[in-house]
């Protein structure tokens, strides 16, 4: 059989001419004129008459804020605000010289008219009694107070304005709390977490406020015969009432006056001399605060700020083992007084011969 497919014979390729331009249609010039008479306005129907005045939607200017909520208001039955308050370009040229020169010629001639009896004055000046002078008048004169004046604080002044010659930038913050608070607030802070340190300062301060007032038993003598006073301007009765004072009552009790300062190469041979050394207030504190620290960790309480409460509660009652501290560094203080002259004179001390 054979194939259909001719691979070697010629093919015939059809060929499409493009089409003339006399094969495109046209629009004859009649019509084209038809056309063109049917587009004249005044041959077209009129429109719906409409009457003189009438206005199109969203052609007039809408009303302010101020308005719209005034007229709410009003439809509501509140109070509307007064939308005509306000000051007028005279009131602010009366006040303002410079801008009297600089003002264009009808408002300063506006300036000079006076204003007819019965209209509403817009001024900012203020008719007030004051507790000094019960006629004085509150204006503005050249861009100034005039009739605040108090004589216990001064011109325009009302009460007494701070001393700030001898501030510092640091002053406002350093005296937010009160020093013993934040001493102790600070000694009690651990790895830099100050507001965990704020909150036990407060938990402290609050179960001092709740705890019942401290006995005065273990204050009358103690074991070797010293008494343990409890130093505080508020009585024994009131000292939960007043926290702070109570911490402050219980650290400045226990506090010492003085400590043991060991000064060597004075006694020869290595050996040290024991000197006392008087401490400024914050260092007392500070030392007292520490033997308080020291022992209430041996407490049995779970948390840090019931330890030191009930420690400081225990030196109010003079029942604390910094008691005995402070007992023993001043009995050491009076053994080594006369070391103090040896340490002035700057002489070293020899030992005698024969003696060990």
């Amino acid at each position: 059989m054979p194939p259909r497919l001719h691979l070697f014979a010629a093919r015939s390729v059809t060929f499409r001419p493009k089409p003339s331009a006399s094969s495109q249609s046209f629009t004859p010039p009649a019509v084209l004129q038809q056309r063109t008479a049917s587009d004249d306005v005044s041959k077209k129907p009129a429109t719906t008459p409409v009457a003189p005045g009438t206005k199109a939607p969203y052609q007039d200017q809408l009303p302010h804020v101020t308005e719209e909520q005034a007229a709410l208001d009003k439809s509501m039955g509140e109070t509307p605000p007064d939308i005509e308050q306000g000051t007028p370009v005279q009131e602010i040229l009366r006040r303002d010289k410079d801008a009297q020169e600089k003002a264009p010629k009808v408002l300063k001639d506006d300036l000079k008219k006076p204003s007819p009896p019965g209209t509403r004055s817009y001024s900012t000046a203020v008719e007030r009694p004051l507790p000094s002078q019960n006629n004085a008048r509150v204006e503005f004169r050249d861009m100034k107070v005039v009739g605040l004046d108090y004589p216990d604080a001064g011109f325009g002044h009302k009460f007494v304005l701070p001393d700030i010659q001898g501030m510092t930038k640091l002053d406002n913050f350093r005296s937010r709390y009160d020093p013993v608070v934040d001493q102790v607030t600070k000694s009690i802070m651990r790895h830099g977490k100050l507001s965990r340190a704020q909150s036990n300062m407060t938990t402290i301060l609050d179960i001092l406020r709740t705890a019942p007032v401290p006995s005065a038993a273990g204050n009358e003598q103690s074991s070797t015969g010293t008494e343990r006073s409890l130093v505080s301007t508020v009585p024994r009765e009131a000292l939960p009432l007043e926290p702070v004072k109570y911490l402050t009552a219980a650290i400045d009790s226990v506090a010492p006056l003085i400590k043991i300062r060991q000064q060597k190469g004075i006694m020869g041979g290595g050996a040290s001399l024991p000197l006392p050394v008087p401490l400024g207030l914050r260092q007392r504190r500070r030392t007292a605060i520490q033997w308080i620290l020291a022992a209430a960790d041996s407490r049995r309480e779970l948390t840090l700020a019931e330890r030191v409460a009930k420690e400081v509660i225990n030196v109010a009652e003079g029942r604390s083992s910094a008691w005995e501290k402070r007992q023993r560094v001043h009995r050491l203080a009076i053994s080594a007084r006369a070391n103090i002259r040896i340490a002035a004179g700057g002489r070293r001390i020899k030992k005698k011969a024969g003696s060990r």
